[in-house]
C-alpha cells in the first residue's frame, strides 16, 4: 500500500511540474517583449551606416548608425544580422538654412533643426527575447530621452515585415 501511495504521489507531483511548466511557457510566449526600454549607451560613437530624408508628415533628416556588430554584418553582407546587432537612427527636423542659402543665392540648403535630436529609434537583435517580432526589439525615444508610446511602437514590426528578405532592416549600407 505504501508503494502505491508513493507512486501516486510521485506521479501527481511530476504531472503538476509538467502542467506548471507548460502554463509558464504559454504565459512567457504571450508576454514576450517587443520593445526596447533604454537608450543603448554610447550610440553617438557608433559608425555611420547611411543617411536618409523623409518627406510627408515627418519631414526629417536621419543619420543611421550601427554598433560594431551591425557594422561588421553590413560590411560582410551578412544576413540575418547576428545577435547583439543594434541599428540606431537619429532624426532631426529638416529645415532650410537661411544662412547657407544666402551664400548660394537661392533656396537649396537644408540642415538638421533644433537640438537635441527630434527623436531616436533603435532596432536590437535578440532572437530569443524578441522572437515575436522577427528577432528584433524596437524603440523610439523623444528629445528628452523618454520612450515613445507603445501604440506607436506596435506599428514598427508590421511595417518591417515587408522586407523579410533583408532581415527586416530597411537601410542598406552606404560605404
Amino acid at each position: 500500500m505504501k508503494r502505491i501511495t508513493f507512486w501516486l504521489a510521485a506521479t501527481a507531483f511530476f504531472a503538476g511540474v509538467v502542467g506548471f511548466t507548460a502554463s509558464a511557457r504559454h504565459v512567457a510566449e504571450e508576454d514576450q517583449e517587443i520593445f526596447v526600454k533604454q537608450i543603448p549607451p554610447g550610440y553617438r560613437d557608433w559608425k555611420l551606416v547611411s543617411v536618409a530624408h523623409e518627406e510627408g508628415e515627418l519631414k526629417d533628416i536621419r543619420a543611421i548608425l550601427g554598433n560594431d556588430i551591425a557594422i561588421a554584418a553590413y560590411r560582410e553582407g551578412k544576413l540575418p544580422f547576428p545577435e547583439g546587432a543594434i541599428i540606431g537612427r537619429i532624426a532631426w527636423r529638416h529645415v532650410p538654412s537661411d544662412e547657407n542659402n544666402k551664400v548660394f543665392g537661392r533656396a537649396q540648403s537644408f540642415v538638421a533643426g533644433e537640438a537635441p535630436p527630434w527623436y531616436l529609434q533603435f532596432m536590437v537583435k535578440d532572437s530569443k527575447k524578441y522572437a515575436a517580432t522577427g528577432g528584433w526589439g524596437y524603440a523610439q525615444f523623444d528629445k528628452e530621452g523618454k520612450p515613445g508610446p507603445e501604440s506607436d511602437l506596435k506599428k514598427c514590426f508590421p511595417c518591417h515585415q515587408a522586407i523579410t528578405d533583408r532581415d527586416f532592416v530597411f537601410t542598406r549600407y552606404s560605404p
